[in-house]
């Protein structure tokens, strides 16, 4: 008896999004190896932002199907394996959130009670919120209100939360937007050591920056479709894509 091959953490086939009548996803077929830094490019209403939350089951489908590791989104309970980063920070109400506390909330999908993650009695979440502020060069603000800082460092506190959570798979939403300079080259740093750990990374993208050397794979949308999927020859680690 021969063991099944391991599902790859994502695979979609057939899928369209329909929105107000319009066709935002038209027939997307799309799987995600492990290991693949892919890169989602295309102009403005392509359908970017809508593949990959349709890939996490944050939008429905109106038809085709989505798998994570082999499950339907419903049925997936392994949320503490993929690290979400999404365009912009959550404006919540109540008291503001320190940027220590946002990306402390990361090692939620570990536990099984907020109040340990988020005063960090444990000393494994205490170094991974730790590498995480240091990884996107924000230990100095640690204290700090999130909602008080400005929109590429909100971004930067968004990537932190989900290294935190220390994922196998990353999927960021234009993890670049708004960013500097100075951010882009940490977070490329940042991915560089994932990537050299064989963590898996689905990102949208209008230009790819530093982030570049590292992708493996791009694919291109246009209304809703995928015009072009090229693998490239090598990554900046110097193996093959």
């Amino acid at each position: 008896m021969t063991d099944r091959p391991a599902a790859p953490p994502f695979e979609m086939t057939g899928a369209r999004v329909r929105r107000e009548g319009r066709e935002i996803l038209a027939g997307v077929d799309l799987r995600v190896e492990t290991g693949e830094v892919l890169a989602v490019l295309g102009p403005n209403g392509a359908g970017k932002s809508t593949l990959v939350k349709a890939l996490l089951g944050l939008v429905p489908l109106a038809s085709g199907r989505t798998a994570i590791y082999g499950e339907p989104p419903a049925r997936f309970r392994g949320w503490h394996r993929i690290g979400y980063v999404p365009q912009r920070l959550p404006m919540g109400g109540g008291v503001p959130a320190t940027v220590r506390e946002v990306v402390a909330s990361g090692r939620v999908t570990r536990r099984s009670r907020w109040l340990p993650v988020l005063f960090g009695d444990r000393a494994a979440d205490r170094d991974a919120v730790d590498r995480a502020l240091k990884a996107v060069g924000l230990a100095g603000r640690a204290r700090d209100s999130a909602h008080l800082l400005s929109g590429g460092e909100q971004q930067r506190v968004l990537i932190a939360r989900a290294l935190a959570g220390e994922p196998d798979v990353f999927v960021m939403d234009e993890p670049t937007a708004g960013v500097d300079t100075r951010s882009q080259a940490a977070l490329a740093s940042a991915l560089h050591a994932l990537v050299e750990d064989g963590r898996t990374v689905v990102l949208v993208a209008h230009e790819l920056g530093p982030l570049e050397p590292l992708v493996t794979r791009t694919i291109e949308l246009s209304q809703g479709r995928i015009v072009r999927d090229a693998v490239h020859g090598t990554t900046a680690l110097g193996r093959p894509a």
